[in-house]
C-alpha cells in the first residue's frame, strides 16, 4: 500500500513538472511585433448621419488603445511614429421588430456604423494601410426588452439611439484598436 502511494505520488509530481514546462513559454498578448512605438489618433471624421457621433467613437478609440497599453499615445501628430485616420462613413437605422397592432410602428431598430481606417506611417511617409472598413452593429430598443408584458412604457427613438450610441461607438473602438494592434 505504502509503495502504491508512493507510487502515486511520484507520477503526479512528475505530470505537474511537465505541466509547469509546457506552460514556461506562453506568453500573453500577440507575438508579432507593432512596428511602431507610438500613435496619434486624429479625430473621427464623421462623414455618416451618426448623431454626435465624433467625440464618442474618437474618445472610445483612445481608450481601447490607453487599456491594451502597448502603444504611447501622444497629442501632436510630428512626434508619433503612425498617424491614425478614422473616417465614419456610413450609419444605417433599420426596424428590428414592429408592433403587432400597428405595423407601421417599429418596437425596435438595428443600428450599424461603419468606419474606413488608414494606418499612416509617419518615419517613412507612406501608409501601412488604407481604408480598412470596420464595422458595428447593436440594437435600440422603444420598449424596455427585459420588461413583461404588462409593462408598457416606451421612449422615444431618439432617446433610445441616444442610449445605444456609447455601446456602438465602445466596441467600434475596440474593433479598430484590434485591427491596428493585430498584425496585418
Amino acid at each position: 500500500m505504502k509503495n502504491t502511494l508512493q507510487s502515486i505520488s511520484a507520477y503526479l509530481v512528475v505530470i505537474a513538472l511537465l505541466s509547469l514546462v509546457g506552460c514556461s513559454s506562453y506568453r500573453l498578448g500577440t507575438p508579432a511585433p507593432i512596428p511602431f512605438d507610438s500613435i496619434y489618433i486624429r479625430p473621427a471624421n464623421n462623414e455618416s448621419y451618426a448623431p454626435q457621433a465624433q467625440a464618442i467613437v474618437s474618445s472610445q478609440i483612445r481608450e481601447a488603445f490607453i487599456t491594451d497599453g502597448r502603444l504611447k499615445i501622444v497629442s501632436d501628430p510630428e512626434e508619433a511614429d503612425a498617424v491614425l485616420i478614422v473616417k465614419l462613413k456610413e450609419y444605417k437605422r433599420q426596424a428590428g421588430a414592429r408592433d403587432s397592432n400597428d405595423t407601421t410602428s417599429a418596437l425596435d431598430f438595428d443600428l450599424q456604423l461603419i468606419a474606413d481606417i488608414s494606418l499612416y506611417n509617419q518615419n517613412a511617409g507612406d501608409y501601412y494601410f488604407t481604408e480598412r472598413t470596420v464595422t458595428e452593429r447593436s440594437t435600440a430598443y422603444i420598449n424596455n426588452p427585459y420588461g413583461g408584458a404588462d409593462v408598457t412604457e416606451q421612449q422615444s427613438y431618439a432617446q433610445s439611439e441616444y442610449q445605444a450610441m456609447p455601446r456602438i461607438a465602445r466596441d467600434l473602438g475596440r474593433k479598430i484598436a484590434n485591427v491596428v494592434l493585430s498584425p496585418w
